[in-house]
Order: C-alpha cells, then structure tokens, then sequence
C-alpha cells in the first residue's frame, strides 16, 4: 500500500543531486489512510470511516458525532504542524480490540535557521526526556534515524477527558539532500486490555518505519 499520494510531499533545495519529489510507505492491511490535503476533502472521509466502523454497533447518533469530531480535531491539529497523511486502525484481535494510530508529518526549518542534523534531534529529545522514554538512533533502509519511543499520560483535567495512558513511537528521518525531516508519529493506548498487545504493536510499528521509500 502506498503511503503518500500523488503530488510532492517533500520540496527539493538548491543541489546537484536532487531531493525525493515523494515517499511510499507500506501499511497492514486494515488501516485507514486520511489525506490531509483539504478540510473538504478530511472531513468527508473521516465521516465515513466513523459510520462504517460503527455500522455493527450499537453506537448513538451522539457517540458517532463526538468520535468524527474528534478525528476531525486530530487531523485539523496534525495538518497544522505539517501533516500530510494519518491512518487509523480499530479491529479486534480474538476478543481484543486493537487501536492505533499514524501521523505522517514534514518538519521544515523555520525560515533564517539551520535544520541541524539527526544526532541534533537525538540530543535535545534526551535532554527533555523522563525515565520512561528511550531515545536511540537507528539504521533504516531508507537511512539512519532518531527512534524516540515515550508514554504519555494525561493529565487529570485533561480538556478532552483523556483518561488512558498511550504509548507513542517517533521516528525521525532525513529527507536526503533538503534540509526537511520526515516524522512518522505511531501511538497506541495501554489501558487494559490492550496491555499485552503494546510490545507487538511497537514492534509491528517499527516493521512500518523500515518500508519507507523515497520516490524519485
């Protein structure tokens, strides 16, 4: 499954060898990919992703509202930062439901600054980081990275009564010859009984880190 759509998700700088115009990620089967091009375009997906992932349920008019408009905030909130695409998977794995999620976003410099490299990235992530987090640089195929995996917990007034613990896997990649990064964001509740699922689900979210491909 290709990851990003058509058109340039990447811009290319001044250089002899020019930058990937695109990328091609590979997700499993079963996950829902939301193009963050146009308000448009978002909200009339998410609204029928929500109604077909509650058709069998006996989900309220209500619950379906409030599920759209927070996936419609999500995607508004990611594009804002330089999204250009999520995904969301909701199955169930024997008798467990699984859920996850991926924001795909360009970090572009701001305008008059350096970019600064990986090993840049790595060393302000460790800087800030508490115990639970775990900061590595890595080696991919599509080349080297910043792995930075962390638990979020919310807080107890949480303006969206988030009440679940979410375990959440960065990975930061240079865009070869520009001066962007590309941000793979995955995120998973903990709360049971998905507990027992996380290790796999990490591991499954690094297995999607090392499809990515730059497109010509």
């Amino acid at each position: 499954m290709t990851g990003s759509g058509e058109g340039s998700a990447v811009d290319s700088v001044p250089s002899t060898v020019p930058a990937p115009s695109d990328y091609r990620l590979a997700v499993p089967e079963g996950w829902e990919r939301i193009v963050l091009d146009s308000p448009d375009r978002w909200t009339h997906r998410v609204d029928k992703l929500v109604k077909r992932g509650l058709r069998r349920t006996k989900a309220t008019p209500q619950l379906e509202a409030a599920l759209a408009a927070r996936m419609r905030a999500q995607a508004e909130a990611a594009h804002a930062n330089g999204g250009v695409e999520m995904y969301f998977v909701q199955q169930v794995v024997g008798q467990v439901p699984v859920s996850a999620g991926l924001v795909v976003t360009v970090l572009r410099p701001l305008s008059g600054t350096e970019p600064g490299d990986l090993a840049d990235i790595a060393r302000s992530l460790a800087l800030g980081m508490p115990g639970e987090d775990d900061v590595t640089l890595v080696d991919l195929p599509a080349g080297p990275a910043v792995r930075h995996r962390h638990l979020r917990r919310p807080a107890p007034d949480d303006p969206d009564g988030n009440k679940l613990a979410v375990v959440h896997l960065d990975v930061y990649l240079a865009v070869p010859h520009s001066d962007q990064r590309l941000l793979l964001s995955f995120s998973t509740p903990t709360a049971p009984p998905m507990e027992p699922l996380v290790e796999a689900l990490v591991t499954l979210f690094d297995s999607v880190a090392r499809t990515l491909q730059w497109m010509a």
